[in-house]
């Protein structure tokens, strides 16, 4: 499980005002949360970006505050869309002793023998619930979809997980599956093919629509 480090001081001012010269100054403020109660703090935003893509929820921080170090994991951050910057964050601080939460995604492998024979897969869960120690956090759990034929499909259930992580995702919930590919029967027009009707002949369902018709009309002879 890969880990990110990161440097972060203590904020004493929590004005409005403060916050706003903060990023002025090249900051991202946010707080720590948790176990330690909960303590307000700033990150270099330009340092913060550069590892930002390395960074997923189950991702484990290692954030020093002073002298201090948390573990911690990114439970929020709000951004601005018009500038496209980060304007908060919300780290989480874990426990090694104690269960978190969180969501791993699913990682597709191999080649699935159904769509070798033309069969189309179909993706329906990216990322697994689970709850385990720090210590047993992924960065992802690997799907095997080698064997996997046309018209099966494979469950939570079915998910080899590594030890120390409990799933809590349905087990009957549909990860992945390969369907049969349906072939597409371009329509023929109706009259193809269809023998003409001589002229001035009425069949028998044009003769139906007619009477249909006239005895639907209104009658405008006066009694």
């Amino acid at each position: 499980m890969e880990t990110v480090a990161f440097s972060a001081v203590e904020r004493k001012e929590l004005k409005k005002s403060a916050t706003r010269r903060l990023r002025k100054e090249g900051m991202i403020p946010g707080i720590v949360y948790g176990y330690v109660g909960t303590i307000p703090i700033a990150v270099n935003a330009h340092d913060f970006r550069s590892k930002f893509h390395r960074i997923s929820e189950n991702t484990i921080i290692n954030l020093k505050v002073g002298d201090k170090i948390y573990d911690v994991l990114i439970k929020d951050y709000q951004t601005n869309i018009l500038k496209g910057t980060i304007e908060h964050l919300d780290f989480y601080a874990l426990r090694s002793d104690k269960p978190v939460r969180t969501r791993i995604p699913l990682h597709l492998v191999g080649s699935s023998k159904g769509v070798r024979e033309g069969g189309i897969l179909e993706v329906q869960l990216h990322e697994l619930e689970v709850e385990c120690l720090p210590k047993d956090l992924q960065d992802q759990i690997q799907v095997d979809i080698t064997h996997l034929e046309s018209g099966h499909a494979l469950h939570v259930k079915d998910l080899k997980v590594p030890a120390g992580i409990k799933v809590l995702s349905l087990p009957d919930q549909v990860v992945v599956s390969v369907v049969h590919a349906r072939a597409e029967v371009a329509a023929k027009p109706a009259a193809e093919g269809a023998a003409p009707t001589p002229e001035g002949v009425v069949t028998p369902t044009q003769e139906g629509t007619k009477q249909t018709t006239a005895s639907s009309k209104p009658s405008t002879e006066k009694k």
